[in-house]
């Protein structure tokens, strides 16, 4: 550790003394010592305790080459500055040794801190052990905050009376009152411009003195700290140690970046996403501050991986950014989520364009991505992410069962549900999956909502007939459902004509009892269709994992 004058002067600031260290000087100390035996044993970066005579002779061989720490022991001119050149002299009655020791307690203090905050840092990234460490030698109310100025840690015995520290600690975050203050007082283009410690003068904003320093990540704002100097004065001593435990949380930060590339938004989208936060006045507030509009035109992506195993999300969120530049990523463990945020009303149609764009990123790291409905307000973020994962998760399990019944590839290909026109085949919809998840909802314990209905058994009926029959009775009454009852377009989808079409769909009514002009039976029908289809995915499913499906009813 390198120890500043400006800290050595700060623990001498009790005792009677005069300075006449160079304030030009910006040397700073690798440890203390008594003088060596020979001259030609001292070193530049070690600060020396010693009498004064002892001082004075040094300077008059080699004139202000090393620096002091003097017990006064002679009587001197204060004119004859080349003499007393780089030295600290103390004017009470004390002793080298009291002296040396005095000093290096304090250095061994402030060395054990460094150490302690090493070995965090060594452990993982966490800002609020820092922060505990650091309270016992900087003495003052510390917080760091987020780019959307949510707290993430502060010092835990030493509170702050100030209006704006006590919001902060009770909403765990600044709100738009704090943040119109800070707008007022000129403070973001301060930070913006900046890149160092910033100094805030008491009455400013705050009642007192303040220590703030961002830490910049691909050239944004993404971490602030400040300390209000509560109880130990604003100095140079003090901001010196301020700097040493900046350092270490500026490495915690970009710890934190390489595993898990921020953004402004990051945090407060995190939170809505995986953190319950639902509340609508807290997240405007939020993101008013994080640059994110409350209203808008907007639809999720919901994106996880074939394979996790090699896959560098970190960079995929990059190149996918660089793709999407009006997009917000926000990455957690392996999956991603992507707010869109559109000009215009026509969702669907820019949604595809944004699809189009990342196909070839998607299918390089092997891509299951489902998307949202539309939506119009930011809290419903929380919804639209829900729709996005049940359309990925249970879409792949029905595209991956195909063509089970053996359709004809035209009867198949024309009720697939996964028509959205891209190249890309592990993109879902949600409002294509969505009358599959009322289905397999359907299903759910302890009430299975299709059990022993009659529509269901009268499909289960009829293929039971083709399979001891040999016949294709219920491939003809599903292309004439979809087909919406046109006998000959479904005559075309199963390579057959029109009369013959009329003429099964005759014998099917008869042998199942039922009427094909109902609406509600064609209803009842076709949704017990995509119920078997539904099925057969979780059997293939439960099968893979070794388990047995419980499901009843096909």
């Amino acid at each position: 550790m390198e120890f500043t004058k400006n800290i050595v002067l700060d623990i001498l600031k009790v005792y009677k003394g005069t300075n006449h260290l160079n304030h030009t000087d910006t040397r700073s100390y690798r440890w203390i010592s008594l003088l060596p035996e020979q001259d030609e044993d001292m070193q530049k970066n070690l600060l020396y305790v010693c009498n004064l005579s002892q001082a004075i002779r040094l300077n008059r061989s080699v004139p202000g080459a090393f620096h002091y720490l003097c017990i006064c022991d002679c009587f001197t001119d204060e004119d004859d500055t080349e003499l007393l050149a780089n030295t600290v002299i103390i004017n009470e009655k004390r002793s080298v040794s009291w002296l040396f020791n005095l000093i290096q307690d304090q250095f061994l203090r402030l060395a054990g801190w460094e150490t302690d905050m090493q070995a965090t840092l060594l452990g993982g990234c966490d800002y609020q052990k820092l922060m505990d460490l650091s309270e016992p030698i900087l003495c003052n109310f510390v917080a760091t905050l987020d780019s959307s100025y949510k707290l993430l840690a502060h010092t835990k015995n030493i509170t702050c009376s100030d209006p704006i520290a006590v919001s902060l600690l009770e909403n765990g975050y600044h709100t738009a009152e704090t943040l119109e203050k800070f707008k007022k007082a000129n403070r973001f283009k301060v930070y913006a411009d900046e890149p160092g410690i910033i100094l805030g003068k008491r009455g400013e904003i705050t009642q007192y003195e303040t220590v703030n320093k961002w830490c910049r990540y691909g050239g944004e704002l993404l971490l602030h700290t400040v300390m209000m100097c509560v109880q130990t004065p604003l100095s140079q001593g003090l901001i010196d140690l301020f700097e040493i435990f900046m350092g270490y949380v500026e490495k915690c930060f970009l710890s934190e970046q390489c595993a898990n590339p921020s953004r402004l938004y990051n945090s407060l989208l995190h939170d809505m996403i995986y953190g319950g936060l639902n509340n609508p006045f807290v997240i405007s507030e939020r993101a008013n501050a994080s640059n994110v509009p409350f209203t808008g035109y907007f639809d999720a992506y919901r994106i996880t991986f074939r394979n996790n195993a090699g896959i560098l999300v970190g960079r995929f969120v990059q190149e996918l950014a660089a793709c999407l530049p009006k997009s917000k990523i926000v990455a957690h463990n392996y999956e991603v989520t992507v707010l869109n945020i559109y000009t215009a009303p026509e969702i669907r149609r820019q949604s595809l364009r944004n699809l189009n764009i990342v196909e070839t990123l998607f299918r390089s790291y092997g891509v299951i991505c489902g998307i949202s409905e539309g939506f119009l307000i930011l809290p419903d973020l929380i919804q639209a992410c829900e729709q996005a994962a049940r359309a990925y998760t249970l879409g792949m399990r029905i595209r991956e069962t195909g063509n089970f019944r053996n359709f004809d590839k035209e009867v198949y290909e024309a009720a697939n549900c996964f028509q959205n026109g891209l190249q890309h085949n592990n993109i879902f919809f949600y409002d294509e999956i969505c009358p599959y998840f009322i289905l397999y909802a359907g299903q759910s314990e302890p009430f299975h909502a299709f059990k022993n209905t009659r529509h269901v058994a009268a499909l289960e009926k009829l293929r039971e007939y083709d399979r001891q029959n040999d016949t294709r009775l219920s491939e003809v009454l599903y292309a004439y459902l979809i087909s919406e009852r046109r006998a000959t377009s479904a005559g075309k989808l199963l390579h057959m004509h029109r009369n013959n079409v009329l003429y099964h769909i005759s014998r099917i009514e008869d042998l199942l009892n039922i009427d094909l002009n109902d609406y509600w039976t064609r209803l009842k029908l076709i949704l017990a269709y995509h119920l078997f289809e539904l099925q057969e995915a979780n059997r293939r499913v439960m099968a893979s994992s070794g388990k047995t499906e419980t499901h009843e009813n096909g």
